[in-house]
Formats: C-alpha cells, sequence, structure tokens
C-alpha cells in the first residue's frame, strides 16, 4: 500500500474519532465558584470611592460609596470606618464589595471630610488592609 493512502487512512481515522468525542458541560463548580474568583483580588484594598478622592463641591447629604477589591466581612465593617471632623452618625452597610454610607444629618458646608477605613477591615477571604486607608472630599 502506498504511503499517501495509510496517512490518509490514519487522517481519516483521527478526525473520525474526535467526532465521536462527547461535548463538554458546565460543572456546578464552574458555575458557582468562578463568578466568585473572578470578580475579587490578590489584594485586599479600595478600587474606587464616590465621592472620588479631592473631590469639590459635594452636596451637603451625600451617599459615600466606597468599592472594595474584594467582598467584605460584615462582622469587621461597624469599628473600622471613621469620619473627621466629626460626621454626623453614618448609616448603611455593605453588601458584597460595596460599602454604603449616609450621614443622618446634612454636613457643614465648605468642609473638608476624611474618611478613614481601619487596616483590620477585613475581606471574607481572611484578608485585611493592613494599613489605614483614607480618602477625602470637600462639601459645597
Amino acid at each position: 500500500m502506498p504511503m499517501w493512502k495509510k496517512i490518509q487512512i490514519l487522517s481519516l481515522f483521527v478526525f473520525s474519532a474526535l467526532s465521536c468525542l462527547p461535548e463538554p458541560k458546565p460543572s456546578l463548580l464552574g458555575v458557582l465558584v468562578l463568578p466568585l474568583v473572578t470578580q475579587t483580588s490578590s489584594t485586599f484594598t479600595i478600587e474606587s470611592t464616590t465621592p472620588s478622592d479631592g473631590a469639590t463641591g459635594v452636596s451637603l447629604n451625600p451617599t459615600i460609596t466606597i468599592i472594595m477589591t474584594q467582598a467584605i466581612d460584615t462582622t469587621s465593617l461597624n469599628t473600622n470606618i471613621s469620619c473627621s471632623p466629626t460626621c454626623p452618625s453614618l448609616s448603611g452597610g455593605s453588601s458584597n464589595r460595596t460599602i454604603t454610607l449616609t450621614p443622618a444629618s446634612a454636613l457643614t458646608a465648605g468642609t473638608t471630610y476624611t474618611i478613614t477605613l481601619n487596616q483590620n477591615l477585613q475581606s471574607i477571604f481572611g484578608l485585611t488592609l493592613g494599613t489605614n486607608t483614607s480618602f477625602s472630599f470637600t462639601t459645597l
């Protein structure tokens, strides 16, 4: 039998065998865990804030939003956020990676406020900030 004929038969055999392989199906592990893993980072830090650091002309009744690189352990939230000069009582909480804070009453006009996240704020993966992290904004 000529060599080209052997190669042709071998190629036909390989391609027909490949077409018999089952199609991969998504696993429950990939559906549930993969989105969680891909939305986190290997570090726990502030990703963004609203108002942004250094913002001016901020409303006297702002909603302060802090987005972290990992989901937040809500039990570490209450004692690890401060505002100076003293803000009216901040209420709010967190959902996944987002901390939302709202002052109980209007902030003072023309004042620069600094929000500080304490180094002990923790992600659901057990990572902490490791250092106090702050951002500031100035009201109207």
